[in-house]
């Protein structure tokens, strides 16, 4: 069905006339109404790729390969739209469309060169310069051992080659792309199925033969070393593992790895990159499966009579200067999985010792004794003689007792600050004592300390007087992750499946575990009866900024399942019901910032999103200045403007032409009537504002009009530098048209409008008809753009929008785009609106330089609505 400006120019008079010039322009018309669309397409595809950056929300690359790809090709349709209003005129614009779009396009598609190295590395000849080949973990390893001058155990890393020697050779690369495709995951049952296609096949595909021959000649030597009883552990090191995104507990470790499984265990570890939870987390923080090689870390296994987790700092009180430890009997494999009570001593960081060189050197007594809190330990985690781990009973005895002495503790916390002295960072260590009380480091990454937005303490009074009439269900535990919630709990029990917890859930569980990391994207908050602040799962609760309470030993069983809670995890307590004052809305963290997906479109926008064709009368506004995607657009949209209404000097008399508005308003603005629109022809190239006939056009027209609204100077505040610049020349002298302020354009009759204006840095389009009969009448307005960061320019969109709301209209408002619309009211109220838009206009116009704060939004909106345009305060 034709549009209503097809009707329009169906109906007027330019069709009416017997001549070729009429034919002409209607098909100048339809190529012109081609080229808005794709304008309009091309501007929001550039606001969506813009707006992943500065949103909260994780994306993934092939959703930004399509946006991109779709936008070349639409701006490369703009070029053709030019060409074919303009005859050819500019068809240099093909060659810059082509130009910068494969310029986007190969940039994002650019792929990694993985380095050729030796398949497998002895860890004596590793440090943290081999990263790239190895891995974070295993890297670090070696620096530990190398630099530090550490126990740690013994072993060989299986290089990032290797793997992907492995991959190439089995032609699993194309085969894990194809089950990935298009996955959800956020749907858990979705996920889990395509991941679990993908482990299959890695498991299925056979090992290269020289890699097969490699893995074996080196645990060959570790079993001649250390005797054939010897067991290892297989860790996973794939590459990003252990950096500002830890991947804790995301990936396998197999232990008690005999001669006769060491292949399929590190098949396992390899294969573990696509389970579920790793799958999540990683496109979660902005990883590409081509961002990560899986390298596995072979290491002789420490007999382990204690072992643990340190941190450097407490994540929840740094300030405090404490070093934290947790401990438990046998294997520490239930320490960083939470699944059994640990031992937990805070150690002052701060407090000065003598570092002996000797490996089990005593800390000077001055030290003084560390806060310790015990755990009753029944069970510990062992190696079965038949092959993998077990848990088994532990000795009466030592049920009740620190896993640690005094002098083990100060041993430990002196590896701790010798660590973080190397590292000059905090730092999440996991280490193990052998029977004889030999110390290991087995791993050390980068301890991402995810500060509280206040400190609980600061506000108890407060909290106390919010607190008064609410039951308390639970109180004590352990804070893994600070922050308050309020939803409905999720007793988690043995028959529930993962993809019955519903959004907004606080998940109440029996023990920590890395299962829930695909939960952390929809639920509120984690409670736990078992788990420790040093898991795994506390460091990626942390990091996705879920509050978190673990050890409260009884939550299961007091907390009734669906019923309405809060908790406060910083405070150690959960309320029944809802406690609206406590709860406070955490800003959602962008895990990705940093991330190398988020690197590359970061590098990718600067081919597609700056604007450098402002000022069209420059030198440089033609195809060949164009830098950006974007400027392709504004140009194509400067040109296509002037070629469809016409505004030169070299126009026949008897061709249909734009003419000038005279108006006090100070703005270059260009008429196209299609029938109606005037009361008289317009004479001399120019109309006035008493000769306009279309109620639309003068309904806007007396909002921008309006006393109250200031078009020239600062808006309600005092600017300086480039704002105070812009603020004096964006919108100058009419009859002298200023290069940022237009010139603008509407087409016009006596019910219609279509008007199109550049005022500054940004632009905006009124669409609109306002007849007799109130189901044909509507409005649609555009606006985008700014000279402002996005930040400000997002905060003015947010303004508008809540205007427009006000106003009726249905709102749309991605980053600094808006979009509005409002259909079936009678013609009076329809100007009415347009009156409002036309002094919504200027009273925005440089608001983009001054909101700050999004807390000052409803002000601007409440000072609106009072009249007051300039937003001076009072």
């Amino acid at each position: 069905m034709p549009s209503l400006l097809d009707q329009l120019i169906a109906k007027s008079k330019i069709t009416m006339r017997i001549a070729p010039e009429e034919l002409a322009f209607q098909r100048k018309y339809l190529f012109f109404k081609k080229l808005l669309g794709h304008n309009n397409k091309s501007l929001q595809l550039i606001n969506a790729l813009e707006n992943l950056l500065y949103d909260s929300q994780p994306f993934t690359f092939d959703e930004v390969l399509c946006q991109c790809e779709e936008l070349v090709g639409v701006v490369y349709e703009l070029a053709e739209d030019l060409n074919a209003l303009s005859g050819g005129k500019y068809s240099e614009l093909f060659s810059a469309a082509e130009r910068i779009g494969i310029q986007v396009l190969r940039g994002l598609t650019r792929q990694r060169k993985l380095e050729k190295t030796c398949l497998v590395l002895p860890l004596v000849r590793l440090s943290h310069e081999n990263v790239g080949q190895v891995g974070g973990k295993a890297a670090n390893l070696g620096e530990v051992s190398n630099r530090v001058g550490l126990p740690t155990p013994k072993g060989f890393a299986v290089s990032a080659y290797a793997c992907h020697d492995f991959f190439r050779s089995a032609g699993l690369y194309e085969a894990i792309r194809g089950e990935l495709k298009g996955v959800d995951i956020q749907d858990t049952t979705q996920l889990t199925k395509a991941c679990s296609a993908v482990q299959q096949l890695i498991m299925a595909a056979p090992l290269p033969e020289d890699l097969e021959c490699r893995i074996f000649y080196e645990a060959k030597e570790l079993f001649q070393e250390f005797g054939p009883q010897t067991r290892l552990a297989m860790r996973s090191s794939a590459t990003g593992e252990d950096s500002e995104s830890s991947f804790a507990g995301q990936h396998s470790t197999i232990l008690n790895v005999t001669q006769d499984t060491i292949l399929g265990a590190y098949k396992e570890v390899v294969a573990s990159m696509y389970n579920p939870r790793a799958v999540f987390y990683r496109r979660s923080v902005g990883y590409r499966d081509q961002d990560m090689v899986m390298c596995v870390l072979c290491l002789n296994m420490v007999d382990a009579r204690v072992s643990g987790v340190m941190y450097t700092q407490d994540p929840n009180e740094p300030e405090s200067q404490n070093l934290i430890i947790s401990a438990a009997w046998g294997l520490g494999v239930s320490v960083v999985d939470g699944s059994m009570p640990t031992d937990l001593w805070r150690v002052n960081s701060q407090v000065n010792s003598q570092v002996n060189s000797q490996v089990n050197s005593r800390v000077n007594s001055e030290e003084g004794e560390p806060e310790y809190v015990g755990a009753h330990k029944a069970r510990r985690i062992a190696m079965n003689p038949e092959g993998g781990i077990h848990d088994v009973p532990v000795e009466e005895h030592l049920q009740g007792q620190p896993c640690l002495s005094g002098d083990e503790v100060h041993a430990l916390a002196e590896y701790g600050r010798m660590l973080e002295k190397h590292y000059k960072r905090p730092l999440d260590i996991e280490w193990a004592m052998d029977q004889a009380g030999k110390l290991f480091i087995l791993q050390a990454r980068p301890l991402n300390l995810m500060l509280p937005e206040q400190d609980p303490r600061a506000c108890a009074k407060e909290a106390a007087a919010a607190l008064e009439g609410h039951d308390v269900l639970l109180c004590g535990g352990t804070t893994a992750s600070a922050g308050t919630a309020g939803g409905p709990a999720f007793v988690l029990k043995t028959e529930h499946s993962l993809t019955a917890v519903p959004e907004g859930a606080i998940l109440v569980t029996p023990q920590t575990s890395t299962l829930y990391v695909p939960l952390m994207g929809k639920i509120r908050g984690i409670i736990t009866d078992v788990g420790s602040v040093t898991g795994h799962m506390a460091s990626v609760a942390r990091e996705f900024g879920v509050p978190t309470l673990v050890g409260t030993d009884n939550a299961t069983s007091v907390i009734p399942h669906g019923e309405e809670i809060t908790l406060d995890a910083s405070r150690r307590t959960v309320y029944a019901g809802r406690v609206m004052t406590l709860i406070q809305a955490r800003p959602r963290t962008n895990l990705m910032k940093g991330s190398p997906l988020f690197r590359l479109v970061k590098d990718t926008l600067k081919k597609i999103v700056p604007l450098n064709l402002i000022d069209p009368k420059r030198d440089d506004f033609r195809p060949d200045g164009c830098l950006t995607l974007h400027d392709v657009v504004r140009f194509a949209h400067e040109k296509a403007m002037v070629e469809m209404f016409r505004i030169d000097d070299e126009i026949r008399e008897d061709t249909h032409l734009a003419v000038k508005l005279k108006t006090s308003l100070p703005l270059n603005t260009y008429i196209l009537d299609l029938g109606g629109g005037f009361k008289a022809p317009p004479e001399g190239g120019a109309v006035d504002r008493e000769n306009i006939a279309s109620r639309p056009f003068l309904a806007l027209l007396r909002g921008m009009e309006h006393p109250g609204v200031h078009w020239v100077g600062p808006a309600g505040v005092q600017l300086s530098g480039f704002a105070a610049l812009i603020a004096e020349t964006i919108l100058n002298d009419p009859d002298h048209g200023s290069p940022r302020g237009g010139p603008n354009y509407a087409i016009i009759s006596d019910d219609y409008l279509h008007y199109n204006a550049r005022l500054g840095y940004h632009f905006v389009t009124i669409d609109t008809y306002c007849g007799q009969q109130v189901n044909d009448n509507y409005i649609t307005f555009s606006f985008k753009g700014g000279a402002a960061d996005v930040s400000r320019r997002t905060k003015r969109a947010m303004l508008i929008a809540a205007i427009l709301k006000r106003l009726g209209l249905r709102v749309e408002q991605t980053g600094d785009m808006v979009r509005g619309e409002i259909k079936k009211y009678d013609h009076p109220r329809m100007e009415e609106k347009l009156d409002f838009l036309g002094r919504l206009l200027g009273s925005v116009r440089l608001l983009d330089m001054v909101l700050s704060d999004e807390a000052q939004i409803p002000w601007y909106v409440e000072q609106f609505f009072k009249g007051n345009y300039s937003f001076e305060q009072c």
